[in-house]
């Protein structure tokens, strides 16, 4: 296989990793609000190959190889919460895992809030 193929083929593979599913995870309910889950994915891969001769013997030969990764973390969260959209940012370099910790009696007040304001307003729908 020449060396041009093998990096098309691999480009191909990682191309199936790199798809909207792998970077926004599935909503989840929580109450009333929704929660997306968001990822940061790196892609790389690279390739190589050479040819050479024996001068004793004039014999040719040649050799190549390709390579790749991907590289998916979680990256942030999207909470939608009495039609209020907002991003709340996981593990960024120099941030502090524990500032997510702070945010969730917050987002359970909210989530509460909001589960409160649907039901009013559904209610008040049926009348």
């Amino acid at each position: 296989m020449k060396i041009s193929e093998m990096i098309e083929s691999l480009a191909e593979d990682l191309k199936s990793y790199a798809s909207t599913d792998a970077i926004f995870g599935e909503p989840m309910q929580l109450k009333e609000s929704t929660i997306v889950p968001v990822c940061k994915m790196s892609v790389g891969y690279g390739g190589g190959g050479g040819e050479g001769r024996d001068e004793e013997d004039s014999s040719v030969g040649s050799g190549g190889g390709a390579g790749g990764g991907v590289k998916i973390e979680p990256a942030a969260l999207i909470v939608e919460s009495k039609g209020d959209v907002s991003v709340v940012a996981i593990g960024e370099k120099g941030s502090k895992f524990d500032s997510i910790i702070e945010l969730i009696p917050e987002a359970v007040e909210k989530i509460a809030e909001s589960a409160k304001g649907r039901k009013k307003k559904e209610k008040e729908e049926e009348e």
